[in-house]
């Protein structure tokens, strides 16, 4: 054999070593959860595991990079617009109604005559 292959017999027995050590340290845990002892040693047992787990794998895969957050597409806001619209709409109904004179205003229609029969105190 090579010295690359017996280095990496090595590596592989060396991991399998850890995974082992982690797998024990993980069904301690999980014995100690059904007897019910202090969650600190529960808690201990799963970080060791942990650590080792994390060993492992840094020496296996690449560095995991972090994901940037997904972007949110940009939508544009007509809400100024639709103000603006509004407004107009409101405005022009009012100038409408100042110039033709749909606003109640019958003094307009009405003569001097129709005013004084209107307003005279009934007999």
């Amino acid at each position: 054999m090579t010295p690359e292959e017996i280095d990496r017999q090595k590596r592989y027995l060396h991991i399998s070593k850890l995974l082992h050590t982690a797998s024990k340290s993980y069904e301690s845990a999980s014995l100690g959860i059904i007897q019910g002892n202090a969650e600190t040693e529960i808690y201990k047992q799963v970080k060791d595991a942990n650590e080792l787990i994390e060993l492992i794998y840094d020496e296996c895969l690449p560095p995991r990079r972090s994901t940037p957050p997904p972007s949110i597409p940009k939508t544009r806001d007509y809400t100024i617009l639709k103000i603006i619209g509004i407004t107009g709409i409101v405005l022009g109904c009012l100038y409408a109604f100042v110039v033709f004179g749909p606003t109640g205003d019958l003094s307009k229609t009405w003569k001097t005559e129709d005013l004084q029969k209107n307003v005279a105190y009934p007999k």
